[in-house]
């Protein structure tokens, strides 16, 4: 199956979110023929189809790079892509994810509403408000807690949802899905994930 596309939304969709427009727009003819990206073996979950153009196969840089153990930023000052070694100096335990939340004023009621299973981990869910929900998710890795993520960026594309908050630190995937948001609870979400960061460095 061929498609005409703009060349240079195409760059800006693979690579990144800023889009440059340097030059006029052409149009291109891409095959969008690739069924799956295969990883070590796993099939990589793409939000964004994989593309064929000239021979050669286009792959959204970032989930690809995250899946093998890379970070990847924008340099909007150099217009360049960075890609670099993730740097996983610890493992987080379930035990220290919820004292932070506590310890910033959250309290973690069990919750009855689940969250969607992600990288074969059901989350640990709390209520933390009238209907405001925490969903914890903590891998054996960084590069599971990538899949569990490339897995929800999946979904999201697909499903009429709320979208929450998503944090990420080291092996933990963490959603906060807001329902009030003049309660502000964002604030001591974001002030207990700060801490977690704090406490890795």
């Amino acid at each position: 199956m061929k498609k005409f596309l703009s060349g240079f939304i195409v760059g800006g969709v693979l690579f990144t979110s800023v889009s440059v427009f340097a030059e006029p727009l052409h149009q291109i003819a891409v095959s969008f023929n690739i069924k799956d990206v295969i990883v070590d073996g796993q099939k990589l979950p793409l939000a964004k189809q994989a593309l064929n153009y000239n021979g050669t196969t286009y792959v959204p840089l970032r989930p690809l790079a995250e899946s093998l153990g890379y970070t990847t930023k924008w340099n909007p000052e150099k217009q360049n892509v960075e890609v670099m070694k993730a740097k996983i100096t610890r493992l987080l335990s379930s035990e220290e994810i919820k004292q932070a939340f506590k310890d910033n004023g959250l309290p973690l009621n069990p919750a009855k509403l689940s969250y969607f299973p992600l990288n074969k981990k059901t989350p640990e869910s709390y209520q933390i408000g009238e209907m405001e929900h925490l969903h914890i998710y903590v891998y054996e890795s960084y590069e599971e807690r990538v899949r569990g993520r490339l897995e929800f960026e999946v979904i999201r594309e697909r499903t009429d949802m709320i979208v929450p908050f998503i944090y990420e630190v080291d092996n933990a995937l963490i959603f906060y899905v807001p329902f009030n948001t003049e309660l502000n609870l964002h604030k001591k979400v974001d002030a207990a994930i700060a801490k977690l960061k704090d406490k890795k460095s």
